[in-house]
């Protein structure tokens, strides 16, 4: 099978990175009322409810058999609870800023993961300068304060894990290939969500749970809209996209949540902010429009 390209690849880039993109003004709503464990485990808990919800309307609640469930346990560890737990440790000893900045290399670390563990999807000179061209947009849209504040080495070490763990879980998908992606998505946040649920009891208390109800109304949106269906999406894009092009809606997140920060929360971006999202694009133009590689004559 060919590898997705053009048009057909962009729009898929395009509204999944956006979905997750989204994700961000939303989690700023809500993070500063609920403690981190807690969110996570509902946020597991709504997107799982939807996909199983969308599963029995369409008659595809069965199936999927061991490896599918295998699969959601790899991925339930390596883009779940892993990442959320680095995360939530780093972000007491390192500032959004910087950390955001490191975390955008995940494309990177999936590039060059795939360059050994996947040879048909190594990039080339135009994958890889389009990829060091994202990076650089990243880092015009977050300025020089990124460089700058409380950014312990520590900090921004777990930061840098919790991209490789994320970028393990995207290779993994790629070579495993484990089909039925609706139930793989529903495996997927159940174990994320059991594991940061458990916990969310030592850590945040059961207390944690006590919210109003708009919380749980932003929560299910973050569970629905950003998490259930741009992972489906994303594992089924996996399936016929080069690695790294799939790797790159990590470059296209950052200019969406700028854009619905200034529609929600009023944040409106910099100069900065919009030159760097044009620098972003432009290196996502370069790295996917390069050529599928040719199959070798029989």
């Amino acid at each position: 099978m060919t590898p997705l390209a053009g048009p057909a690849l962009w729009w898929r880039l395009i509204v999944i990175g956006g979905l997750w993109g989204s994700s961000f003004p939303l989690l700023r709503l809500v993070a500063g009322e609920m403690p981190p464990f807690a969110l996570a485990a509902c946020r597991g808990a709504f997107a799982a409810l939807g996909v199983l919800a969308f599963l029995a309307v369409t008659g595809q609640l069965r199936g999927g058999g061991w490896n599918v469930w295998r699969a959601a346990l790899v991925l339930g560890t390596c883009n779940g609870w892993v990442p959320n737990l680095l995360t939530a440790l780093a972000l007491d000893r390192i500032e959004a800023a910087p950390a955001a900045l490191i975390h955008a290399a995940t494309p990177l670390q999936v590039a060059l993961m795939a360059s050994v563990l996947l040879p048909g999807d190594r990039p080339g000179w135009r994958g890889v300068a389009g990829l060091l061209l994202g990076f650089a947009g990243i880092a015009v849209i977050l300025g020089p304060a990124a460089l700058t504040g409380n950014a312990s080495f520590t900090g921004g070490l777990l930061i840098l894990v919790s991209g490789c763990s994320y970028a393990a879980g995207t290779l993994y998908a790629r070579m495993a290939r484990p089909g039925a992606s609706a139930q793989l998505v529903l495996g997927q946040q159940v174990v994320s969500g059991l594991v940061a649920g458990m916990l969310s009891l030592p850590f945040n208390g059961i207390g944690a749970y006590d919210q109003p109800a708009w919380v749980f109304g932003v929560i299910a949106l973050l569970g629905i809209l950003t998490s259930a269906i741009p992972l489906t999406m994303f594992l089924r894009l996996l399936t016929r996209a080069r690695v790294t092009d799939a790797s790159m809606v990590g470059y296209i997140q950052p200019p969406f949540a700028a854009g619905v920060g200034a529609l929600l929360l009023g944040e409106w971006p910099a100069a900065g902010v919009l030159l760097g999202g044009l620098v972003v694009l432009a290196g996502v133009w370069l790295a996917t429009s390069q050529p599928p590689p040719r199959k070798a004559p029989a």
